[in-house]
């Protein structure tokens, strides 16, 4: 997955997960890992991180 792919599915997480999506993509990434697969553990720990980024972040956060 690149960049692009993943905030893709962070977006989607957060849109049909809402407030658990950060959980979800955990649980995903355990699922991965558990069947073996790192390459998708890897690409789910990067989604829930930055799930975790978009929910810190407050409006107007950005403006100096």
């Amino acid at each position: 997955m690149d960049d692009v792919q993943l905030w893709r599915a962070a977006v989607d997480l957060l849109n049909s997960r809402g407030e658990s999506a950060e959980a979800e993509a955990l649980k995903l990434a355990d699922a991965a890992l558990d069947s073996g697969d790192i390459d998708n553990f890897t690409r789910w720990k990067r989604v829930s991180r930055l799930i975790g980024e978009m929910q810190a972040k407050k409006p107007g956060d950005d403006i100096h």
